[in-house]
């Protein structure tokens, strides 16, 4: 929903759609829907509907991009963009990247920008906050005691990040393969509550992950040390993986 938002046409009638109605009325609506597309007068409004979500979008792309130095929790990215945004509607013009020329804010539909803004807003901080985990899959490794597992966070209909492990009994062990969120999903706690799930679905077992990048290790050891499971920054002694 957050990426259709930004990245999809918007309905014309959009923040305010109505409810179209069934069967030949539903059609009527339809037809006359696609004979004001070609209007000019509103062929024109469409385009500057168009320019002012690919500004929001490219605003919040920009405020995306901060966050591999910056590394801000939902609340303070969604201030920073907004921040981001209202600088750049208090210009004359906005240079869009692949236009050759700037865009006019006197011709764009600021109240929409905002409306799109705070949509996407609301949809990012929902996303987060009903966050679920889909039941583990599981594949066996023949002739090994070692089994292994993925499964997906996801908020609604959107998939948010995956987490790859694999647990032996025998040795009473667990590895975290690879914990993978997008930049849009990472500092927003998905990863603790992810990595939660795996020890409630394994309890009892001592975790190790594999070689992390640089990026990663503060949330790791941060990790090691709240977590209910025993975590271990040591090679993992199990021979089965």
């Amino acid at each position: 929903m957050v990426s259709s938002l930004l990245l999809d046409p918007l309905p014309a009638s959009w923040p305010c759609q109505p409810a179209r109605p069934g069967g030949l009325s539903g059609l009527i609506a339809q037809a006359r829907e696609i004979i004001t597309t070609f209007r000019g007068e509103d062929f024109v409004q469409r385009l500057n509907r168009a320019a002012m979500q690919r500004v929001v979008c490219e605003v919040f792309q920009l405020a995306l991009d901060e966050q591999e130095t910056e590394r801000r929790k939902p609340v303070e990215f969604a201030q920073a963009w907004k921040g981001r945004l209202a600088a750049m509607l208090a210009s004359e013009t906005i240079q869009l990247s692949g236009r050759r020329q700037p865009v006019s804010v006197a011709d764009l539909d600021v109240d929409l920008g905002w409306s799109l803004y705070a949509a996407v807003d609301q949809e990012r901080a929902a996303a987060i906050a009903n966050a679920t985990a889909t039941p583990s899959s599981r594949r066996e490794w023949q002739g090994s005691p070692a089994a292994f597992y993925e499964f997906w966070v996801v908020g609604g209909q959107e998939r948010l990040g995956r987490v790859r492990y694999a647990t032996c009994e025998g040795c009473q062990a667990g590895l975290i393969r690879k914990i993978s969120f997008s930049l849009e999903w990472q500092y927003c706690g998905l990863g603790t509550r992810a990595l939660d799930e795996v020890q409630v679905r394994h309890p009892g077992l001592a975790w190790y992950t594999t070689d992390q990048y640089g990026s990663a290790l503060g949330f790791w050891e941060r990790y090691r040390q709240s977590g209910d499971s025993p975590w271990t920054d040591r090679g993992c002694p199990c021979p089965h993986w």
